[in-house]
């Protein structure tokens, strides 16, 4: 990381700003959790039930968190600490973080965000664009209940297309993110990434309907794979 900007990516300062953020969203969780929790109990829930179902749930959000760990150590390097420990704990995504903040330094001119030799202002431009970019999907909530209402009547509609609107716009969107890396044959450890985590989730997820156990895991050990065959990769390339 460029000293040029650590000063700021980890400093007190925005420990502290990224702590009260966080702690502010758990105090969130928790008056959320006490009403619901006394809703239960009117309906018929017993403490004994809704304990069990508060650790179940405890248990299986491990899982989907290992992606998020794995992002988290990817931007690690790059953004410091503290920042990427806020988005990625209050409203950011694994996929989002790592795609926007990659858009932000190559529209510096950067070949990525792996360069990790930004200035004071290229690092508070990634921040600015994280964070106003993200704020785009809380104000959905004033159109969400419409929306809801005309995909469910799309989706209803007889001749099948309605059903796959959401899939092909969800693999349009991949489609043109992924674009500039599968184009750019001269970078080998992304395709390698690429191919590694491909064929791995094939094969677990083929094996996760065998063993059942093992679908929770199949997203979060093929990205383990991807970075395992970029990092061999890299290793075979850097020995020629």
């Amino acid at each position: 990381m460029n000293a040029s900007y650590s000063f700021v990516s980890n400093s007190k300062v925005l420990l502290i700003l990224s702590a009260l953020a966080i702690v502010f969203a758990m105090v969130q969780c928790v008056l959320f959790f006490i009403p619901t929790y006394k809703r239960a109990l009117e309906v018929g829930f017993t403490k004994k039930d809704v304990i069990k179902i508060v650790k179940s749930s405890a248990i299986f959000s491990v899982v989907p968190s290992l992606p998020i760990i794995l992002s988290y150590m990817i931007l690690l390097p790059a953004l410091g600490r503290f920042f990427p420990w806020l988005r990625l704990s209050v409203i950011g995504s694994a996929a989002y973080e790592t795609m926007v903040a990659n858009m932000a330094v190559t529209s510096y001119g950067y070949e990525s965000l792996a360069s990790a030799n930004f200035t004071p202002d290229i690092y508070a431009a990634i921040m600015w664009v994280c964070t106003l970019g993200i704020m785009l999907s809380g104000m959905t909530v004033f159109i969400l209940k419409s929306y809801d209402k005309k995909m469910t009547r799309i989706m209803s509609e007889d001749g099948g297309f309605g059903k796959m609107i959401g899939p092909i716009m969800f693999l349009g969107m991949m489609a043109t993110f992924s674009a500039p890396y599968l184009i750019d044959i001269k970078n080998v450890q992304t395709i390698a990434a690429l191919l590694g985590s491909a064929v791995s989730f094939l094969l677990l997820d083929k094996a996760s309907k065998k063993y059942s156990s093992l679908k929770e895991f199949v997203f979060a050990l093929s990205m383990i794979f991807g970075m395992i065959s970029a990092s061999v990769v890299a290793n075979l390339l850097g020995g020629m």
